[in-house]
């Protein structure tokens, strides 16, 4: 028997997209903590929920997972994962990275493009083509106008989203 399993606890896997899986067995000898399972769904940006006695969840950001087959001392195949400790402020934390690429895309938070321009002349075919009354569209059409002429919104966006209509 490892050392390791003598010192196995149960660990949740919390995914990107905020579902929790598991329990896996885990161990947490120190600066490296060493997931037994080989089948566990575990990779970098999820976190290790670990059940404290208090009932509480420590909470542990993966920044490195690493499978190996073989283990050293009888272990067999599993991850050792390197992390960083993350508390509920980091979770609840909002994304607020914003970056203006010309006047046609602006990223918001890591890796969210969004083609602004393109949006909006999508969303306004989609109007033209839905099954309401005319003066309905024409209401419509007449905010999304009267948003992306507003100067605040121009100072972001650039003018380039009067050309819409």
């Amino acid at each position: 028997m490892s050392l390791l399993r003598k010192f196995e606890e149960d660990a949740r896997i919390e995914k990107t997209d905020g579902s929790v899986i598991g329990p896996y067995k885990a161990s947490f000898p120190g600066g490296t903590i060493f997931l037994l399972d080989e089948t566990a769904d575990v990779e970098e940006g999820d976190v290790i929920l670990r059940k404290l006695p208090s009932g509480k969840d420590e909470r542990s950001i993966i920044t490195e997972a690493t499978f190996y087959k073989q283990g050293v001392s009888g272990m067999g195949a599993h991850y050792q994962i390197k992390y960083r400790k993350g508390g509920q402020a980091d979770m609840k934390k909002p994304n607020q990275t914003i970056n203006i690429h010309g006047a046609q895309s602006v990223q918001v938070g890591d890796y969210n493009t969004q083609n602004i321009i393109n949006s909006f002349e999508a969303l306004v075919k989609k109007i033209e083509s839905s099954e309401v009354p005319p003066e309905q569209k024409e209401e419509a059409k007449g905010i999304l106008r009267k948003l992306l002429e507003h100067p605040a919104v121009v100072s972001v966006i650039g003018a380039a989203a009067g050309g819409i209509f």
